[in-house]
């Protein structure tokens, strides 16, 4: 009787012991299963953050740049609003001198009429009649050699007279505005304004080499001079807006370099 409850009892646990193993791989596999799910789902989210994050530093970058936008626009309204008023203040000063050669003109009109009258002179490329009567053409010396006003005033401006250089530049522009020197004249005619301190005028020449020749490769001295021209009249915050445009359009210049230097100087505290 004893050996049936043992083989019933062996039976039993048997049976216990190979349902708990199939229940265990059962639960295995599903664990297993819902690790993968979690893996791929975790993959996913991942992939949504790095979307995000990818995103919004898009949104940064748009962001700062139009910051940057609204900051140079900001600039350059500064910058033509004070071109603006230099503009106006030499043409006042221009009228005035008109004015006076007007009245001086007046006053030595009856001389010029009751005075001695002396034959006109011939304008250059027209006809004038010799003792003999012939008829022969006198030509320009332009039409020589359109290079003479400028060589010319090449020499006036290294010997330093200023108002005279600008006098044979600006004949020369004036027969040639798109020749290989018309560049350099315009820079000269500023150069000779800003070495004869004539600060104001200088500014304004130089910002029509800027606009006249946008890629001539002076522009960045000339943006330099018009800021030392700005600190010498006594406007360092204009003169900083200047330096800032030059260092961040022309980074590597040797100008920005220079403009570095003078905008550290000004945003010293004076002793």
């Amino acid at each position: 009787m004893r050996k049936k409850y043992l083989a019933a009892a062996a039976v039993l646990f048997g049976s216990m012991f190979m349902y708990g193993c199939v229940a265990s791989e059962g639960d295995t596999d599903f664990l297993y299963s819902r690790q993968r799910e979690i893996e791929s789902t975790l993959k996913k989210t991942q992939k949504d953050i790095d979307w995000l994050k990818a995103e919004v530093k898009k949104e940064d970058n748009i962001l700062d740049l139009n910051e940057k936008t609204f900051e140079l626009e900001n600039k350059l309204l500064e910058l033509e609003q004070i071109l603006g008023e230099m503009h106006a203040r030499i043409e006042e000063r221009f009228k005035s001198i008109e004015d006076k050669l007007s009245i001086s003109a007046d006053s030595g009109a009856e001389d010029a009429v009751s005075g001695p009258k002396t034959p006109p002179a011939t304008a250059p490329g027209e006809a004038s009649q010799t003792p003999s009567g012939k008829t022969e053409m006198k030509s320009s010396p332009t039409e020589k050699n359109p290079k003479e006003n400028y060589n010319l005033g090449l020499k006036e401006f290294a010997d330093g007279n200023w108002k005279a250089a600008r006098t044979l530049l600006r004949k020369h522009l004036a027969n040639a505005p798109r020749s290989d020197e018309a560049s350099d004249a315009m820079f000269l005619i500023a150069d000779s304004y800003f070495r004869e301190k004539l600060y104001e005028e200088a500014i304004l020449e130089y910002q029509n080499i800027i606009e006249t020749w946008p890629a001539s490769p002076k522009i960045p001295l000339c943006q330099l001079n018009q800021g030392l021209a700005l600190m010498e009249i006594g406007k360092p915050n204009e003169a900083s807006l200047f330096f800032e445009s030059l260092i961040e359009a022309y980074p590597e210049s040797p100008e920005a370099a220079e403009a570095k230097k003078h905008l550290k100087s000004l945003s010293e505290p004076e002793e």
